[in-house]
This record gives C-alpha cells, structure tokens and sequence, in this order.
C-alpha cells in the first residue's frame, strides 16, 4: 500500500519549492517538488524496458557546451540511473506506477506543486 503525502517545505531559501509531495512505496520514498519531475517518473516507469542509458558525446556537447567533460565527469549519474533494481521488477514497477499515478492525480486536482522546478535537483530522494 502506497503512503503519499504533501511536506510543506522549510522556505528560509528562495530556491526551494514551497510543497513537496513524497510518495512511499515498496520500501522506497520518492521526493517530487514539480509535477514535470513526477511525470518524468511516471513515464519511466510506464515502460517494461528501457533504452541505454549512454548519452552521446555531440548530445553532451550540444546541452552542456565545448568543455563539457570537464562539466561532466565520468562519475555522473542521472536520477534514474540510481533507483534501486528491485524497483523495476514487474509486481513492484506496477505498484510503484500506480502510486505515482495517484499522486499525480492528487497534486493536479489541489494544484500543490509547479508545473516546472523552480531549482534543479533530482526528484528522488532516499532516506
């Protein structure tokens, strides 16, 4: 069963989104501070497989500019890239969409988050 709920963020920095809204399930805890960065969630776990998660050097170059190795490190991992595996195991993937589904639900009808991040950070957040 999917616990989702609604923090009101400490707003003692401008850049912080006000809301957040967590959604916990499977033993994880997923933090979304707009509805672009939860529907981004969604749409990764809508699909069964996924596409590599390589990044081409002239896509790299063409967001980042001419020194983007030195930007970007080898090291660098995207959101997803840090999600637990079990995470993508059927049963789970299914609860994990339908919660996120409901959650988005809940933010559009109260209208609690952005539509874009006010600041850019990972939408997921382990604790």
């Amino acid at each position: 069963m999917a616990r989702i709920e609604i923090e009101r963020l400490n707003a003692s920095t401008a850049l912080t989104p006000k809301h957040a809204i967590v959604v916990h399930v499977a033993s994880f805890r997923f933090g979304f501070g707009s509805l672009e960065q939860l529907r981004a969630c969604i749409d990764y776990y809508s699909r069964k497989t996924h596409p590599t998660s390589r990044v081409p050097a002239l896509e790299l170059a063409a967001d980042l500019g001419e020194d983007w190795r030195e930007q970007r490190g080898w090291e660098v991992e995207r959101w997803y890239e840090r999600l637990p595996m079990y995470l993508l195991e059927e049963p789970k993937r299914k609860k994990v969409l339908k919660a996120l589904q409901e959650a988005l639900e809940l933010a559009e009808k109260d209208k609690i988050l952005p539509s874009s991040p006010e600041r850019r950070y990972d939408p997921l957040v382990k604790r």
